[in-house]
């Protein structure tokens, strides 16, 4: 079963990233085609719009993430019926919600110049802001399908379907950049890939699943749907916490400062955010095997497995955080031009919270696995509650920021030290004091580290190209040498170093295999 698990994990993971690296170039060569066809009002209102899109995903209440654990024990005892019970209840609930966001999202466009200081000069905005909205509903209304497949450790069916549709989407946004230079046919492109994209992952589901087809009405049990419920009353907080906390930044800075500083912003976000979305890929095909292994295996094997994994955690987020803080500005010089840099200052904090949003992974892996939604329900209001007031007062005094001060804040005072605390009481049943000596030793090295090389690089004189590529190689030289050698005893190094090596060998030998049957 364990082996079972690691392939799929492995499996997962290297089409995963394969999407994932496809999809950074081609955001890159279309961010850079973009910044220097429109004008920089663009870049703000396509960061603008896109906060006020994810408030609107409120409406998702985290119905998807009860679901989503509601699905691990009957994948993996096969049961049909309650699968069907459970996906049945999933459509009629994503489509009301894809509704209710085409229907409310439409609503908000005479009060746009709400959240402007000043109006940019683009014509036909409230028609680019509709665009935006029929885009996320049309996310809704075929992705639940795609959610059973992963859930069922199977996320590189999606993967394939992804790549192939993201491809032809992106080469026809360059097109259109190039030739017409329209922004409002750029983004009708992207509603109509979002709609094959999702209605792909329907018909792959269909063809893996052949049971969800059969029309005969299963209800769901009343204890399911209790179960459901109080899980979504809990996680409904969480979502309305986390949607409060990392995506209403461009909100307050367009407010209150205005849509240049959010063009600046959104620069270093799409660094932060292609970031996540590598490594977050990691953690995302490692979700369902965990939800899996809580499922069957005992507690002293999953909290060794937990040690595994915030060891890597530490390795990648810590790392990367490191890169980003020596490689990031060069990053936005070469590529989108001097004028969109912003101060040391405000890119030490947005990696600040980068690192701190980061570090949670681990534990949110474990923590949904177990279902622990209800016993912090509160937390994420409190966090949410901090960041507005603190980021609004704090932009005041001494802007933009005083706006990613506020989720540093926030950060430190709630999610930080309350989710480690819930799962290790509730879900481990042990102390967390072990988890924050682990994580006191990892952040002292990553700060260490991170010195280190930042002063390394400080030297090396800036060249566009040559000294971005040589700063990066010097980070990573020196962040995996320093971190080998002060965790080479660490028995959590061996196991991925024994993993390494048993990947290697297995690829050797079905490379081999494949010119033989050749």
């Amino acid at each position: 079963m364990q082996e079972s698990r690691k392939a799929k994990t492995l499996r997962n993971l290297m089409y995963a990233w394969m999407s994932q690296g496809f999809t950074v170039i081609m955001n890159l060569l279309i961010r850079i085609v973009f910044v220097r066809v429109l004008s920089k009002d663009y870049v703000g209102i396509s960061g603008l719009f896109s906060n006020i899109i994810t408030l609107l995903s409120l409406a998702e209440l985290g119905v998807g993430s009860a679901i989503v654990y509601g699905l691990y024990e009957p994948l993996a005892n096969n049961d049909q019926k309650k699968i069907k019970a459970l996906m049945k209840f999933y459509q009629r609930i994503y489509i009301f919600i894809g509704c209710f966001i085409l229907v409310i999202g439409i609503a908000l466009t005479p009060y746009l110049s709400w959240f402007i200081k000043e109006m940019p000069e683009i014509e036909e905005l409230s028609c680019i802001y509709i665009l935006f909205i029929c885009n996320a509903a049309a996310s809704y209304f075929f992705s639940y399908k795609g959610t059973l497949i992963s859930a069922d450790q199977k996320d590189y069916v999606l993967k394939k379907i992804r790549v192939k549709v993201l491809f032809l989407m992106y080469v026809a946004q360059i097109v259109a950049l190039l030739t017409i230079k329209n922004y409002i046919a750029y983004l009708a492109i992207q509603v109509f890939a979002t709609f094959i994209m999702n209605f792909g992952f329907s018909q792959a589901a269909d063809q893996m699943y052949p049971y969800l087809r059969e029309k005969e009405k299963v209800p769901l049990e009343q204890k399911q749907l209790q179960q459901i419920v109080k899980n979504t009353k809990a996680l409904l907080c969480h979502k309305v916490g986390s949607v409060l906390v990392f995506s209403t930044d461009n909100l307050i800075i367009s407010k209150f400062t205005g849509l240049g500083n959010v063009a600046d912003y959104s620069n270093y976000i799409l660094i932060q955010e292609t970031l996540n979305g590598i490594l977050q890929q990691l953690f995302s095909v490692m979700a369902p095997s965990v939800g899996n292994m809580v499922a069957v295996e005992n507690q002293e094997k999953n909290q060794e497995m937990f040690w595994r994994i915030m060891f890597l955690n530490v390795w990648i987020y810590g790392g990367s955080a490191i890169c980003f803080l020596c490689l990031a500005q060069d990053f936005v010089q070469l590529f989108f031009g001097e004028d969109y840099l912003v101060s040391t200052e405000i890119l030490i904090v947005i990696i600040v919270n980068f690192y701190l949003s980061g570090m949670r992974k681990c534990v949110m892996i474990f923590k949904d696995a177990y279902g622990l939604f209800f016993q912090n329900w509160y937390m994420p209001l409190l966090e949410s509650g901090i960041n507005l007031i603190t980021s609004v007062w704090l932009v005041y005094k001494i802007g933009v920021i005083g706006v990613l001060l506020g989720t540093t804040i926030s950060s430190l005072l709630a999610p930080v030290w309350s989710e480690p605390y819930i799962l290790f009481r509730y879900g481990f049943h042990q102390p967390v004091i072990s988890y924050w000596k682990q994580y006191g030793r990892y952040f002292a090295l990553v700060l260490v580290t991170g010195l280190i090389t930042w002063k390394v690089c400080l030297w090396i004189p800036f060249i566009p190209l040559f000294s971005f590529l040589f700063r990066g190689i010097c980070s990573m030289v020196l962040i995996n040498g320093i971190f080998y050698i002060v965790l080479r005893r660490n028995r959590n190094m061996n196991y991925y170093l024994d993993l390494l090596i048993t990947t290697q060998r297995k690829i050797v030998v079905y490379i081999q295999n494949r010119k033989e049957s050749n």
